[in-house]
């Protein structure tokens, strides 16, 4: 069929948006063969060049995935998360219609040494309180996201460790729960890649790029989390919506 070249819009973006539109709606399957350059220059009636446009910009969002001698395929979408919101993982997953769960690797109290100060730094934070930590790979669909370390003032952790950390989020026990309001956090955001264990937990390899999330949250004034996150970056991003006359962030310049 042609497409209806006497609107405004440029070709590219109006099938642009409609492919994407078809890809939402599940007419591919994830991991699917999607169909060739040809193919959609003969449904469309358009150009070889319109076409590639076209896929390149749902490439470049994350719909699709070429294959080098293979064709181009239908490919998982990162998980999107916008920053300006307090919110947990599972909650974001869940908000996106998808199901978090979590393997628990590790749940243990952890003493702020000098020793722990100076392989985490951050926890200074919290003076020279107790601490316990909750190790867990976080997923999406059952497929590993996120390899999460989460430090807790003592008996916050302690009691947080009672319960189904496999299928329960820590805000809503920390909320619900143990009678906390949060009220906000301080997060960066930055580059980096897997090592051994991150490659083994993420199912990647070694030297994946990641993005690497740290969170200190806040009730009040105390600080009452400290969240060390390995995401894999082609599963993951964040999104910033960026206003002229307000300031939403700060650009830090590491020497």
């Amino acid at each position: 069929m042609g497409f209806y070249k006497d609107e405004p819009l440029p070709l590219h973006y109006k099938i642009t948006n409609e492919l994407r539109e078809a890809i939402k709606s599940g007419q591919w399957s994830v991991g699917e063969l999607f169909p060739s350059d040809k193919e959609l220059m003969e449904k469309y009636g358009v150009s070889s060049t319109t076409v590639r446009r076209a896929v390149a910009e749902l490439v470049r969002e994350g719909w699709l995935e070429r294959k080098r001698g293979k064709g181009t395929f239908v490919k998982r979408k990162a998980i999107e998360e916008t920053l300006g919101r307090l919110t947990g993982f599972f909650e974001e997953i869940r908000a996106h219609g998808l199901t978090p769960s979590a393997d628990v690797l590790d749940l243990r109290p952890v003493e702020i040494t000098e020793k722990e100060l100076e392989k985490l730094p951050q926890l200074s934070v919290f003076g020279n309180q107790k601490m316990f930590l909750i190790e867990r790979v976080q997923k999406v669909n059952g497929s590993p996201v996120v390899y999460l370390r989460s430090y807790w003032p003592y008996e916050y952790g302690k009691r947080m460790a009672e319960f189904d950390l496999t299928k329960e989020a820590f805000y809503e026990i920390a909320e619900k729960v143990l009678g906390l309001t949060l009220t906000e956090a301080h997060q960066t955001i930055s580059a980096g890649v897997a090592g051994k264990k991150e490659a083994r937990l993420l199912d990647v390899r070694v030297g994946f790029p990641l993005l690497i999330m740290e969170r200190i949250t806040y009730a009040g004034d105390c600080p009452v989390e400290l969240s060390i996150n390995a995401y894999r970056a082609d599963r993951y991003k964040y999104r910033v919506v960026l206003h002229k006359d307000r300031q939403n962030g700060t650009g830090i310049l590491v020497p």
